[in-house]
């Protein structure tokens, strides 16, 4: 059974904070399994972000959420793993995630990466990782993220992938190919759509086919801002196309 997600970018429909969000969420009869919060959205205070972690963390818990955290920073320098990694993974381990998702960073890095300390370190936190097609000309291009997944699939990193068919159609790459070239790889789906100018739409208001994408059993994270009275109403299309 495919499992329905939300990011917490919805909450920019209205405005909202994460902790509004997840708050709201928690008090609603919306049925969910899980939640990907945003990184960059929690306070950059240390000492602040940790507090609401726990809170979050308690959320989480007490609605039986899975979660996972999106982390706008590459995975991989030209000298391999980002010197930041472990500051992320701990975070996460702090927010009871089970899998952070990162953008994929430099390529050449990919393969000095020695894959046992990187196995034991996701191992030591309980945590999978994922990266992602973003929309920058460096890490957003189909091309380009076939060859990091086939690299990282060669060097035998235990890593997945975020399949974005709304981030791939503002980079000007067709959703439908890209998604039966690398569906194979993909470990989540983040399902969106975008209008004729490329902006943010509902999902039947905008350009991307999105039900042929449905077809894999692994959690679906609806991605784009809307409103609240919005939220019920795609959850059910979305739900009923499954």
């Amino acid at each position: 059974m495919k499992k329905i997600y939300l990011n917490t970018i919805i909450s920019l429909g209205e405005s909202l904070t994460q902790q509004e969000f997840s708050d709201f969420l928690a008090q609603s009869k919306l049925e969910i399994d899980g939640i990907e919060y945003r990184y960059e959205m929690f306070a950059q205070d240390t000492a602040t972000r940790s507090q609401d972690f726990l809170q979050f963390l308690e959320t989480g818990k007490l609605k039986n959420w899975d979660v996972l955290l999106s982390i706008p920073s590459p995975l991989f320098t030209a000298e391999g793993l980002t010197p930041d990694f472990d500051t992320y993974l701990q975070a996460a381990s702090q927010l009871g995630a089970q899998r952070i998702k990162m953008n994929v960073g430099e390529l050449s890095g990919i393969t000095k990466v020695d894959v046992e300390e990187f196995t034991a370190l996701l191992q030591e936190y309980h945590l999978k990782v994922n990266i992602e097609n973003d929309q920058t000309e460096a890490n957003g291009r189909l091309s380009f993220i076939k060859e990091a997944l086939e690299t990282i699939t060669d060097h035998g990193l235990p890593i997945g992938y975020t399949f974005d068919a709304g981030n791939f159609t503002v980079m000007g790459d067709d959703a439908d190919q890209a998604y039966r070239l690398l569906k194979a790889y993909a470990t989540v789906v983040h399902v969106k759509n975008v209008n004729q100018d490329l902006g943010n739409s509902l999902l039947d208001d905008g350009i991307i086919p999105w039900r042929s994408q449905l077809d894999l059993e692994v959690p679906h994270v609806l991605e784009y801002p809307m409103s609240l009275s919005e939220l019920e109403t795609e959850l059910k299309l979305f739900r009923e196309a499954f």
